[in-house]
């Protein structure tokens, strides 16, 4: 066996011996191949897939053997396998040392290898001694030949044979060539001469020593001769055959080489054997290329159908060798049958007679002698092209159909300009001359078919197929088409010619009227154009046959006018119908250009520019086709027929004018109106001013689509001088522009009317700025720093005001509305801000359009921007959670204008504020809950705010000392003897006025006072005395507190219906009679201000409910007013809380004198309380709140008003708590105070003396030695700040009620939480500050809606607290919220078990649970102690969140 290789360079003998090294053989042994070996892998791989197959195949048959034999058959596959791997392993065990094995069988191998060369070299020796050398014997010895060699070193004695049969001769010289070849050359020509040579091979060059004849297309043939005797035969050389087919050869040839040879063997035959041998090879070899001509050209004719003609060619007939036949224009196989059409044949064949020439050409029917050029081409067949040839066939036939169609045009018309262009077989027939190229009908002639083919730029292919069937039926009738097309290519024409212009044409237009009309009688060859941008009118073009020409044509124009159903999609209706002259040319287009016609010439009205008829059409780019003179009809009517409709409209409304007029050197035209109509509701004097300033009015068209209308308007005299640098001219130009609608005529009616709209705005504002230029020289100062006039182009005028002239009001009339419009905005650095008197837009827009006084709405605008700059800072974004309805939103404040100068605030839908805005930078301040009408009323939906008077008396200015002495006075009545003091103070503070001045209408005229106003007279004394009225001594009721002779604006305190010019108690939803009836007898408020004074009765004493001096107290009389009614949930403030008793962090006085304590009224705060604007500023700023230190103030800034408000309205929800918890209800005499008790405490709960603006609670501890001082603070304070404080949160109040209702020992753990809350930098060992959740915050626990009341007290307490980890970085600080059950039984603090949402994490609760479970498992709760705080204080001392860890 071979041996098996182990490695890549060990081989392991199959057998077990040593392989033997292959070594060197000896010259003349053979060596036997060795064996290739096998890899140990591949042998192993060998075994593993036979037990595999042959255990795969005992699976196979086992079964369908009996038990004996399947258990035979087992223990002989085991013996069998058992053996192999066995030898298997013998083989790797011996592989291991197959190193030195390896070593000695190469060994071993080369000493066999020696040993036997050896053995056979002894082998041949002795054979060689034994057989060959018996018989062996030297020769003699060849003395010459050595000599030979040793003296010359050559052999010459070689025999003579073998260079005579090897040894080639030596060749001849060139010289010697050159002599051959002359003298054979001479000999080739004597031969030729002597020779009958035939004609064809005249084509002959002799040139070294050979004469090659030259057929063309057919052969050519190389011979020469081997001696100069005559009878010396040719000899051919070589033959090549010339016929070529480009066309289907691919460059191929076309005879083989052995058909070469053979025919070479043939014609050599023939040269030896006949008499006539050149001309015998002629014959031969043109016989034969003829037939192969022939041959090609029945190829070409094959392949053409095949890929090209199809059956347009047709093989009648092939003889090889003898004829081919074609047929073409085949009517039968195109499919028309056109009677007696003959068959055109073209036949190619040999001429029998004449075998020498070439392939002869004949066409049936015989070609007409049209054109020799083309006859000469169609005869000839030397290119070797079937489809040239048949191409130049039907070429010239086709050249003969195109002079016969061209034959009957002229029989119809004798100047017919139709010619042929024989490049491509086509017929140019001019239709309507002058005719440009593109506009000719071009007729071809298919070469394949034979058929006439249309071509005309424009018309439809189903129209020009309809034209190819009847001409190519019968050829006469291309007449009648002509005409058709004629009359379609004069609209085509004029279609091109307003092309540019604004129109649509049409050949047909339905109309309502058609057949009544005169439209209908019209020529059937028109057509309509309408003017898009005038709908209602049409250019009809009518176009007549011109007799004795039949290629021109004679156009007509015509106007026609139609009308429109309304929104109704019927057929338009026919109106006028008029010609055009027929000289518009002459009058339009020669006197335009200046140049006039001489006197006989006479013109065409035909519509054609071009006079001279041209023999040949013009070029594509000339001018031929254009109509000058209907684009110029259609140019003119769309420029001047909206001046027409606009001048008729002026004239039906009787506007005088100047007619249509020629602008800009004959551009353009316009319309003047020489006077325009008086405007209604403008007085006659602003009439005759408006009409002396107007310059010019003109009417214009401008823009493209030409329906846009421009009135200019030129104005001299401008009553107001603004800052614009555009209106600093002596005059200035107003433009109105109008757009006209595609449903509208042009210059319609509606275009008259929107001018004379526009016309009285411009009159309406006029009226108001003329009156407004008037006042200008007596406005006082103040104004004219305050405004400016920004913008005044007649119609519209804008003001510019305020200190940096930031705010703008555009004032201008709405003709539609019929009243003025006012629009707001900001200007300049301001104009991304909104404009604060946006709120009160709706009230100036109403009180301008009642009185339109300019002078009057600066004023209002200066005295309410402060105020209302103020207002716009309150918070009017709903909230959540104010209530506890938790999920209703409440509006913080709603502004709600009632006039320009009256402002309603309604604080969270329960307390309203009034605010009027007054002269000389102050405002009036009263409580909107009472009605203006009747304070015993309460307006339905509010309730009074208790207290309002004295806080709103803080802010007052301590300039008007006396003035808030005497408001005071109003709040808590003195007693009779203080009546004379009052009434001291008012005749002091009266000015000088009749008693009984009438009312006078604001800025109404005085007489002869060229124009001033009261606003302009400054303001009088205070210094006068005046008796008191009587009435003043007993009754002291708001309507009358400022009797005869007192003008209640010098107090800025006037009756509570004083403060708009016009009321309005249908907002209030009071109903009331005339107005007039509550009107003042004392003139306006103020003698500088323009607001009429309003008061609630004439008479003294008869305000209904007013209370009196002697009678009882108000409280007595209106049982629902009594501070002890819970009903009303409105306690009266208490005397005490007066602004005197200390300051706050607000700009208010300092320096008063002490209170007195008076009885209070419930309607003190509907007598008005006078403010400043600062003061005002101040009352509604968010700012800080005082008296508090700022850690303890909270995060949610707000302003003195809504701290108030919001104290109060706690307090009322106090009150409601109070009863519907478990709280025990104390009675107080207290006004204002709200005084409960719990197990262990006395409560007292009442407004903040010094400021009004917090609530705060006084703690008395039933027995005082469980309560330390410290902790009884920590409460109060605790209740100050985040109980009773902003946001003002009733859930607040409920959950603190609950842990006062907490036993002792647990409410004073909670008092020190909230004092780890309130001075968290007390405890600097702790890690975390805390929160007490009065309310349920969003991320907490998901137990109850978030804003719930978030303690619960039962038999277990359960509250909430928000623990935020101390960092530096207050952005990073980590907060946890941690719900916390206390068991009151076992005196246990655990967290709560509540379910987390899905996407929190657990980490942080988890490390919470088991601090507070080792703090109960490490101290044990003493009976009667509480562990609330020492747990709170260790899970704050030993909670640690991972590093990064969120919760």
């Amino acid at each position: 066996m071979a041996p098996v290789q182990l490695e890549s360079n060990q081989l392991v003998p199959a057998g077990g011996g040593p392989a033997s090294a292959p070594a060197p053989p000896a010259p003349g042994a053979v060596t036997a191949a060795a064996s290739p070996g096998y890899r140990l892998s591949t042998l192993i791989d060998f075994l593993l897939h036979r037990t595999y197959a042959e255990l795969t195949v005992l699976a196979d048959l086992l079964p369908r053997k009996t038990d004996m034999e399947r258990k035979i058959e087992i223990v002989q596959f085991a013996s069998r396998t058992r053996q192999l791997f066995v030898r298997l392993l013998a083989l790797v065990k011996w592989a291991n040392n197959a190193g030195k094995v390896e070593k000695c069988a190469m060994i071993s191998s080369f000493l066999d290898q020696q040993a036997i060369l050896f053995v056979d070299t002894a082998d041949r020796l002795a054979s060689l001694a034994r057989d060959a050398l018996v018989h062996a014997r030297l020769p003699s010895f060849a003395i010459p030949y050595a000599i030979d060699v040793l003296t010359t070193g050559s052999y010459p004695r070689l025999p003579t044979c073998i260079r005579d049969k090897i040894i080639p001769p030596d060749p001849i010289t060139k010289s010697e060539k050159q002599t051959t070849l002359h003298q054979l050359n001479q000999i080739l020509r004597h031969r030729l001469v002597t020779t009958d040579l035939p004609p064809q091979l005249a084509n002959l060059t002799v040139a070294n020593g050979r004469v090659k004849f030259r057929v063309e297309g057919e052969f050519e043939a190389t011979l020469t001769v081997m001696g100069d005797d005559p009878d010396i035969p040719w000899r051919l050389l070589k033959l090549e055959i010339l016929v070529e087919d480009k066309e289907t050869g691919d460059g191929r040839a076309l005879v083989h080489s052995m058909q070469i040879n053979f025919i070479h063997q043939l014609v050599q035959s023939r040269l030896f054997a006949d008499e006539k041998p050149l001309q015998d090879m002629y014959s031969c070899l043109h016989s034969f290329c003829l037939a192969l001509q022939l041959e090609v050209l029945h190829s070409q004719t094959l392949m053409l159908i095949r890929e090209r003609w199809g059956d347009l060619v047709q093989v009648e007939r092939y003889h090889a060798g003898k004829c081919l036949s074609l047929s073409v224009w085949n009517q039968q196989v195109l499919g028309r049958k056109t009677g007696t059409a003959s068959v055109h044949k073209v036949t190619i064949k040999i001429d029998e007679t004449d075998v020498s020439k070439p392939l002869q050409i004949s066409h049936e029917p015989p070609l007409p002698a049209c054109d020799s050029k083309l006859m000469e081409r169609a005869m000839k067949i030397d290119h070797l092209s079937i489809e040239k040839l048949l191409i130049d066939s039907v070429h010239a036939r086709s050249h003969q159909k195109l002079q016969e169609l061209k034959a009957i045009l002229k029989s119809y018309n004798v100047n017919d300009n139709s010619f042929i262009e024989t490049a491509l077989p086509t017929l140019v027939i001019p239709i309507l001359e002058p005719c440009g190229r593109s506009e000719c009908l071009h007729v071809f002639v298919d070469l394949h078919s034979g058929m006439f083919q249309l071509m005309l730029y424009g018309v439809d292919q189903l129209t020009l197929d309809d034209v190819e069937k009847s001409v190519n039926d019968d050829m006469k009738r291309i007449i009648p088409w002509l005409q058709q097309l004629k009359f379609w290519l004069g609209q085509q024409r004029c279609k091109q010619s307003i092309k540019h212009l604004p129109t649509v044409s049409s050949e047909t237009l339905q109309l309502a009227n058609y057949a009544s009309h005169p439209v209908g009688n019209l020529s059937k060859h028109k057509l309509f154009i309408k003017l898009t941008r005038l709908p209602q009118y049409y250019i009809v073009v009518e176009m007549f046959d011109v007799p004795g020409n039949p290629t021109e044509l004679e156009y007509k124009y015509h106007f026609l006018s139609v009308s429109y159903a309304e929104g109704d999609d019927s057929p338009a209706t026919a109106l006028l119908l008029q010609q055009f002259k027929p000289n518009i040319e002459e009058l339009v287009l020669d006197t335009k250009s200046g140049k006039q016609l001489k006197s006989g010439v006479k013109r065409k009205l035909s519509g054609d520019p071009c006079s001279i008829e041209p023999k040949k059409p013009k070029r594509s780019g000339e001018m031929c086709a254009f109509n000058k003179v209907l684009a110029h009809i259609v140019a003119m009517c769309d420029t001047n027929m909206p001046f027409i409709g606009l001048r008729l409209e002026l004239s039906n409304m009787d506007i005088p004018h100047q007619g249509v007029q020629v602008e800009g050197d004959g551009f353009s035209h316009a319309i003047r109106l020489l006077k325009i109509p008086p405007c209604k509701g403008v007085n006659e004097e602003t009439q005759k001013a408006l009409d002396r300033s107007l310059l010019d009015c003109t009417f214009r068209l401008q823009g493209r689509n030409n329906r846009t209308w421009v009135a200019e308007l030129v104005f001299a005299n401008c009553p107001l001088n603004s800052t614009s640098s555009r209106e600093q001219g002596p005059t200035r130009h107003v433009y109105l522009t109008y757009e006209n609608q595609l449903s509208e005529p042009v210059g319609g009616r509606k275009v008259v009317e929107m001018f004379l709209n526009d016309w009285n705005s411009i009159a309406r504002l006029y009226e108001c700025v003329l009156e407004f230029a008037r006042s200008l020289p007596d406005i006082p100062n103040h104004l004219n720093v305050f405004s400016e006039v920004r913008i005044y182009n007649y119609r519209k005028l804008i003001l510019c005001y305020g200190t940096t002239k930031g705010s703008s009001i555009s004032i201008q009339w709405n003709s539609i509305l019929q009243k003025f419009h006012i629009s707001l905005g900001t200007v300049g650095p301001n104009s991304g801000c909104s404009n604060c008197h946006n709120t009160i837009l709706h009230q100036l827009q109403e009180m301008f359009n009642k009185t339109p006084n300019v002078v009057q709405l600066l004023q209002v605008l200066f005295d309410t921007q402060a105020p209302l700059n103020a207002i716009n800072k309150l918070p009017t974004v709903p909230m959540l959670g104010l209530t506890q309805r938790t999920n209703t939103a409440y509006q913080c404040f709603s502004i709600l204008p009632q006039s320009p100068t009256h402002i309603r605030l309604a604080f969270r839908n329960m307390y309203c504020i009034d605010i009027y805005c007054r002269s000389r930078g102050v405002v009036a301040i009263r409580d909107g809950a009472y009605s203006l009408f009747d304070n015993s009323k309460i307006v339905e939906g509010f309730y009074p705010a208790p207290g309002l008077k004295t806080f709103l008396n803080m802010f007052v200015d301590s300039n008007q000392d006396a003035r808030r002495r005497s408001v005071n006075e109003d709040d808590n009545p003195p007693s009779p003897i203080g009546g004379d003091m009052m009434d001291s103070l008012i005749s002091q503070l009266q000015p000088q006025q009749p008693p009984q001045q009438p009312q006078q209408q604001p800025f109404a005229k005085q007489a002869g006072a060229s124009g001033a106003y009261p606003l302009t007279s400054p303001p009088t004394s205070y210094h006068n005395t005046v008796t008191p009225s009587p009435s003043m001594m007993h009754t002291q009721s708001p309507g009358n507190l400022h009797a005869a002779s007192s003008p209640s604006g010098a107090l800025r305190a006037p009756s509570p219906a004083s403060f708009g010019p016009t009321p309005s108690p249908s907002s209030l939803g009071i109903t009331m009679g005339q107005t007039a009836n509550f009107a003042s007898p004392h003139g306006t408020i103020d003698p500088s201000s323009p607001y009429t004074m309003m008061s609630p009765s004439q008479r003294a004493g008869n305000w209904p409910g007013s209370p009196q001096v002697s009678g009882p107290s108000p409280a007595a009389r209106m049982p629902g007013m009594s501070p002890a009614n819970p009903s009303l949930h409105s306690p009266v403030p208490d005397a005490s809380h007066s602004p005197r008793a200390g300051t706050s962090s607000q700009a208010m006085p300092t320096s008063m004198p002490p209170p007195r304590k008076l009885p209070q009224r419930s309607w003190a705060a509907s007598i008005p309380t006078v403010l400043t604007h600062s003061a005002l500023n101040i009352l509604l700023l968010p700012s800080p709140t005082p008296g508090l230190v700022p850690g303890l103030a909270g995060s949610y800034l707000c302003s003195p008003l809504e701290r108030f408000l919001g104290s109060v309205i706690m307090r009322r929800h106090l009150q409601r708590i109070i009863q519907q918890e478990t709280l025990q209800l104390i009675n107080s005499n207290e006004p204002g105070v709200i005084m409960f008790k719990t197990e262990a405490l006395k409560c007292r709960v009442a407004l903040n003396p010094k400021t009004n603006q917090t609530l705060q609670l006084k703690v008395t501890p039933e027995n005082t030695g469980q309560w330390k001082s410290e902790e009884l603070q920590v409460l109060e304070k605790f209740f100050e700040t985040r109980v009773a404080g902003p946001p003002f949160k009733a859930n607040t109040l409920i959950a603190f009620t609950k842990l006062l209702g907490a036993p002792t020992h647990i409410l004073r753990d909670c008092v020190h939480i909230m004092k780890l809350e309130l001075f968290p930098d007390q405890a600097s060992q702790l890690k975390w500050n805390v929160q007490f959740c009065l309310t349920i915050p969003p991320s907490a626990p998901p137990i109850a809606p978030p804003g719930t009341p978030a303690v619960v007290l039962k038999s277990k307490m359960l509250f909430f607290l928000q623990l935020t980890q101390k960092t530096t970085v207050p952005q990073e600080a980590v907060s946890i919220i941690v719900p916390i059950i206390y068991d009151m039984a076992s005196g246990t603090t655990q967290q709560a078990d509540i379910p987390r949402q899905q996407n929190s994490s657990v980490a942080a609760p988890m490390m919470v649970s088991n601090i507070l479970k080792r703090f109960a498992e490490l101290n044990s709760p003493r009976p009667g102690e509480c562990t609330i705080f020492a747990a709170v204080r260790d899970l704050m001392v030993n909670l640690t969140l991972p590093p990064g860890g969120r919760p």
